[in-house]
């Protein structure tokens, strides 16, 4: 009896130390050139049966850059024991200082919890420090790129007097864009792939209203953010209700029903007609 306790006690401790989260900063270059992006990739890493939730890295004291967007994924793959969870962000600057100073990211608070616990723990990791340059192009690549100029313009004046004009096609507008992405997820959900489905459910409405609204992180957007910005707050709130239940079922081993398939699906469809250009329908639900 006591050799059980102490076997399952070692293995509950061994859990616990498989679920630290370990962070890694990466930055694109070292170097990078004044009033253009840059990018630092963060991830997050940890091993183990629980599933943690990890928040958007914040900047505490950024100097010489702005951060213009954060993209983020998840994954999740079987390992040596037990499954091997990685969260990337993908953190676009816009380096503002002149050449010959340097870009300092400063201390970055990253947070994370467990499902059992009440408030996130904190940490603040080291930042990074980046070398700011001046965009210097050789006489060479110059007189390259103004050849290949004066030759396009060549050719565009040769076909504008020869072509025949014809009808301007309108451009797909952003909601049509997305409502043909979302149409290719119903393939997933009708071949029974319920993770892949809800996970690319989620990629698609995180992805609309960062485009739409510029919400670059949905999980800390919040009430006041939303009436600073215009933006609906049952939408939001809605969203955050979708994206959550995705999240359980790709990575909490819920079961969802037929209704909560359906429920994805339809909100971000609505969604999307709803802001569709010229629409013509007032009446259409929304929250579902």
């Amino acid at each position: 009896m006591r050799k059980t306790i102490y076997i399952i006690a070692v293995f509950l401790l061994a859990l616990s130390v498989y679920s630290e989260v370990k962070w890694e900063i990466l930055p694109e270059s070292t170097n990078v050139v004044s009033q253009k992006s840059t990018q630092l990739k963060m991830t997050a890493t940890w091993t183990g049966y629980e599933t943690i939730s990890v928040r958007t890295p914040r900047f505490k004291e950024l100097k010489g850059a702005l951060v213009k967007d954060i993209v983020s994924y998840n994954e999740s793959k079987p390992g040596v024991g037990g499954t091997q969870h990685t969260a990337t962000y993908v953190i676009d600057l816009l380096v503002t200082n002149a050449p010959g100073t340097v870009v300092e990211t400063g201390l970055i608070e990253v947070m994370s919890r467990g499902l059992e616990d009440s408030e996130f723990s904190s940490s603040d990791l080291a930042g990074v420090t980046l070398n700011v340059k001046s965009a210097r192009l050789p006489w060479l690549v110059i007189a390259a790129a103004l050849v290949v100029i004066l030759a396009a313009a060549l050719v565009f004046v040769l076909k504008k007097k020869t072509a025949k004009k014809s009808a301007a096609q309108p451009e797909q507008n952003l909601e049509e864009e997305y409502l043909a992405k979302l149409e290719e997820s119903k393939e997933l959900r009708l071949k029974g792939e319920t993770a892949a489905y809800f996970g690319k459910c989620e990629e698609l409405l995180r992805s609309y209203l960062r485009a739409k609204y510029s919400i670059a992180d949905l999980d800390s957007f919040g009430e006041k953010e939303a009436l600073e910005n215009g933006v609906d707050q049952r939408m939001v709130r809605t969203a955050k209700e979708v994206c959550a239940l995705c999240f359980n079922v790709r990575y909490a081993g819920y079961e969802p029903s037929s209704m909560e398939e359906k429920r994805a699906y339809d909100f971000l469809k609505e969604l999307l007609i709803r802001n569709k250009p010229n629409r013509q329908k007032e009446t259409d639900e929304l929250y579902i």
